[in-house]
């Protein structure tokens, strides 16, 4: 697969926090659109509405970030067609056993695509932006899953050094603030105030697993 065109860093820059994945938030933030969007099309859409049903709805996280999202119309439709279906299978008794296995649920499939374009193209502008790798430097922050599928990617060795160096930088000060914090649980000093360690073991369940939902 050739390397994607670069892309603008500006959407990367923008988004930058210091307690945050950028690739984490970004793919996220444009699941959470496209979901919007397919609720939109399913209401209307015969193949959104197919694919649906194929799949027996959402699977069980992204039909709940549907509900949170407040996506009653769509989830209304979806289920109301699931639920009609099922029950017609129940009442001829012969059950829910024979049903195909379910495909994958298209939120799913379509959140690893647009993770791997964020990845790849988060690649590609690392290697073409010293705005990128200057800001990242002081306050951008990847998970280790995100920092090992960019390096992965066909960079430059020098901006892979880069980027490897900024990842360290990144972890460094969470695992210092966590053994900061573990120690502070001995007895002996159970009555030191707690500092900026005390969130550290969310800081690092955020760079091993991710951002949250």
């Amino acid at each position: 697969m050739p390397p994607p065109v670069p892309l603008d860093p500006h959407r990367y820059l923008e988004s930058l926090q210091p307690d945050r994945c950028v690739l984490c938030f970004l793919t996220r933030s444009d699941t959470h659109e496209h979901l919007k969007s397919l609720f939109e099309e399913c209401v209307t859409d015969p193949k959104s509405r197919d694919n649906l049903r194929d799949s027996e709805g959402l699977c069980r996280r992204h039909a709940w970030l549907a509900v949170d999202l407040g996506q009653s119309l769509g989830l209304s439709v979806i289920y109301s067609d699931l639920i009609q279906r099922d029950l017609a299978g129940l009442s001829k008794k012969r059950g829910l056993f024979g049903k195909r296995k379910p495909k994958s649920c298209p939120l799913c499939e379509s959140e690893k695509r647009i993770d791997h374009s964020h990845v790849r193209h988060f690649a590609s502008a690392w290697g073409h932006s010293e705005a990128l790798r200057g800001a990242f430097s002081k306050k951008g922050v990847l998970c280790l899953d995100h920092l090992e599928k960019t390096l992965q990617e066909k960079t430059a060795p020098a901006h892979r050094g880069s980027l490897l160096e900024t990842g360290r930088r990144a972890l460094e000060p969470v695992l210092k603030d966590l053994n900061e914090f573990l120690e502070k649980q001995d007895y002996h000093r159970s009555r030191e105030a707690v500092g900026k360690e005390g969130d550290a073991w969310i800081r690092a369940v955020r760079m091993v697993s991710g951002e949250r939902e």
